[in-house]
This record gives structure tokens, sequence and C-alpha cells, in this order.
């Protein structure tokens, strides 16, 4: 149980939460954040800022560009969604999130203030908490993360200096539209007029957020065009590299514990730090090493075995957990434990875990709508994979750490995040 929420629960039930209603309708404007950033007693907004967004990758490009501002010696604000234990995990400076203490007088003046004719959503809420709370500690940096699309998201309406949309895939179709293109279109809008986008997206994606950057007469740097990373060494400790830079300059790059897809994560931070905050030194030899819960990350369990925790949930995303899953321990196939919110697209994610998987536990997760397990463990059995249905996520993995490891928590992050939950209660 998140303490925190708890506490806080007498003003969070003041504000609409899209993300686990999921309702059909939704409040599409940013007219309610613009009024908010303009209330009486509203601080300036925190500069230079950078936006982040895209499909997947957005979390760890976030909170690169605040380890880079650290080892710089500089103050960094990450705002980053969703959480997985407590939602003061969203609002961070210098590593350290946001105290309940803090929070609760941040959202009491933004509820008093109002969105216009209606309350403020919850992401609404907490992204202005974010914004004055980065204010009030005059960071150095501000990194706001999207929370959906980019057109109309929350974070569109915060001024910033440069904006960085990482890939596009098929995600959230319902809303966002049913093609890739049709998705750039809509967060291609976090790219300012006049202003900087660095992108590692490509194929149909690349040229609606080439023609967006021309309309708006913003310059966008692309990845493996503007910058990149060349000569990969991969080492037992971490993967070595040299950084091209869009100001000609060519840096050496070590990522200690490296997984395959954080490199392009840090290659966007770096391109995009070095041109927002271009005095302060870019510390890559070896490069900070920052964690997010459930982002790859790798549990020792009590019988020696290998678990890793992580949110992906879209096709791209689970084939590069698969990758590294196959990278780290290639002799070795994979007891998965998944479960799937309502909506996504989850046939294609299983088909991209079906070939390092030893066998799956299906279930279903507490908190918002899921696919129902009985739909998931068919198309599995139709695939010809050894499957079992789940009551609940404790029985999940119960079920799953009786099979040999690695074992891979996937799917969602209320799955990972309840997982995650289950195992520091047990060793309390």
């Amino acid at each position: 149980m998140d303490a925190a929420a708890e506490r806080l629960a007498p003003l969070l039930s003041q504000l609409v939460n899209y993300e686990r209603l999921r309702p059909d309708k939704r409040l599409w404007d940013l007219a309610a954040m613009r009024s908010l950033l303009v209330r009486p007693g509203a601080p300036p907004s925190p500069r230079p800022a950078v936006q982040v967004g895209g499909s997947k990758g957005k979390g760890t490009t976030s909170v690169f560009l605040g380890a880079l501002a650290n080892a710089a010696g500089r103050t960094a604000g990450v705002y980053t969604s969703p959480h997985v234990t407590t939602l003061l995990e969203r609002i961070v400076v210098d590593g350290r999130p946001i105290s309940t203490a803090a929070l609760e007088p941040l959202l009491r003046h933004v509820i008093a203030a109002g969105a216009g004719d209606r309350a403020p959503t919850f992401f609404e809420a907490m992204t202005i908490a974010a914004h004055d709370w980065f204010a009030a500690q005059r960071t150095d940096l501000a990194v706001y993360e999207v929370g959906l699309g980019g057109r109309h998201d929350a974070t569109t309406a915060l001024p910033v200096d440069a904006s960085i949309v990482t890939t596009i895939e098929l995600e959230h179709t319902d809303v966002l539209g049913p093609t890739e293109a049709a998705i750039a279109a809509e967060k291609a809008f976090v790219v300012r007029e006049r202003g900087l986008g660095f992108t590692a997206a490509r194929g149909e994606a690349l040229p609606v957020l080439r023609r967006h950057a021309e309309r708006v007469g913003a310059r966008l740097f692309e990845f493996g065009e503007d910058f990149g990373l060349r000569g990969l060494r991969w080492q037992p400790d971490g993967c070595r590299s040299q950084l091209w830079l869009p100001d000609g300059r060519e840096l050496r790059l070590f990522l200690p514990d490296a997984a395959a897809y954080e490199l392009t994560a840090l290659a966007l931070a770096a391109a995009a730090f070095a041109q927002v905050l271009p005095a302060a030194e870019l510390v890559l030899d070896p490069a900070p090493r920052p964690r997010l819960p459930c982002r790859f990350e790798v549990r020792t369990e009590p019988d020696g075995e290998l678990l890793v925790l992580d949110g992906a949930h879209t096709e791209q995303s689970l084939g590069a957990v698969a990758a590294e899953l196959q990278r780290r321990w290639p002799d070795r196939r994979a007891a998965v434990l998944f479960a799937s919110a309502a909506g996504k697209r989850w046939r294609e994610g299983l088909s991209a875990l079906l070939p390092i998987a030893d066998s799956f536990v299906v279930t279903e997760v507490s908190g918002t709508a899921s696919e129902a397990p009985a739909a998931l463990a068919a198309f599995l059995a139709a695939g010809g994979a050894r499957c079992e249905v789940a009551a609940d996520v404790a029985s999940g993995l119960a079920a799953v750490r009786r099979r040999p490891g690695p074992r891979l928590c996937v799917g969602s992050f209320y799955l990972a995040g309840q997982v995650r939950a289950l195992l520091d209660d047990a060793r309390r």
C-alpha cells in the first residue's frame, strides 16, 4: 500500500485519474494547464527544461538527463510516470523523491486554484506540482516525461528549451491512431515552435516528425544522422562506445551494467544535455548509472535464481527485453509471468516473448482493467507454449518460482509493481 497516497487520499479523491479509470472519453486540451501556470502565486517556470516523449524509453531517457546534470554538479528535477511503489517517485530532485509533507500543500494550492470550470485531473495536478517543486528547489535543469501522446499532454503546456521523441511504435491506438504515422503526428507536438528536437524514431514516423519540425521552424537532430554511437564493445561489466554529438565532438562512453536498449536513451539524453547546458561537463566515462524500478530490474531470488522485473507492454519493448535476456543468458530460456492491462496489443507482445520463453504463467492485475488470463492462455496454448493460469499476482509469483530461471515478470507496470511490492514485503 502506498502510504503517501493514503495520507493524500482526501485530495486525490478530488482528481479524476485517467491512468487507472481508462474511460472512453478524456479531457483533451491544454487550457486547464495554461490557466494553472498563470494562477495567482504560480512561480516562474524553471529553465532550462526538457520534455521527453515517445513510445518507449521516455523514463530511462529522463533519468539519464537528471543523472548527467548531477554528475556535472548541477541540480536536476525529473518528473516521470507511471509510478511503481509510491506516487512520490514521480517528482524527484537530485535522486530524492518529494516528501508527502512537501507534496500536500502543492496539491492543495493546485486544487484550490481549479482548472477553469472543472477540477484538475490527477496528471495535471501532479504535473503542476512537479513544476512548482522544481521552481522552489531552483533546479538547474527540469525534465518532464510525457504521460500520453504529446499534442494534448499536460507536460506540453510547460515551457521547455528542448524536446525528445524517443521512438514511435503502435501503442494506445484507440486514442492516438492506428498507424505509426498517426501516432507520430500526435507525439510530434512535443517539438516546439523554433525549438530543438532530438529523436531516435525510424520508419514511417520519422518523415512525420521532420515535417512537423519544418512546419514549426524547429531544428530536429536525428540519432544516427546528427549524433549517435560508434564501435560498441561489450564487456562483462558494461559497454564501451564512442558518442558523437551535433557539435562535432566525439567522446568516450562507458555505461556500467548496460542493457542494450539503454544506450540509445543515454545518447538522446547526452545530445540534448549538451545543447541546453553547453557549459556543463558531460560526464560519460563512466556515465552515471541511474536506476528506475521495473526497468529491467534484476533481483536475486532466495533459491539463487534471477528474477527480472520490467514494465514493458508493447511489441517492440517486449522484444527489447527478450533480446536483453538472450544476450545475458544465451543458453537459458525464461519462465515468464505475464499480465496485460485491457486494450493493449498483447498478442503481438506475447509473440515477441515466445522465442525466449520456456513456459508462461498468466494472471490479472488489480487497480486497472486487465485482459482475461484465459484469453492469454488460449493464445499461448495455440502457439504451442506451456502455460498456467494463476488466480492473482501472488499465486502467479509462487507458480513462476517453481520453475528454473531466469524468471521474467513483464507485460504491465501494474504487474511488475505488485510483484516488486511482494518481494519487498517479504524482505521486511
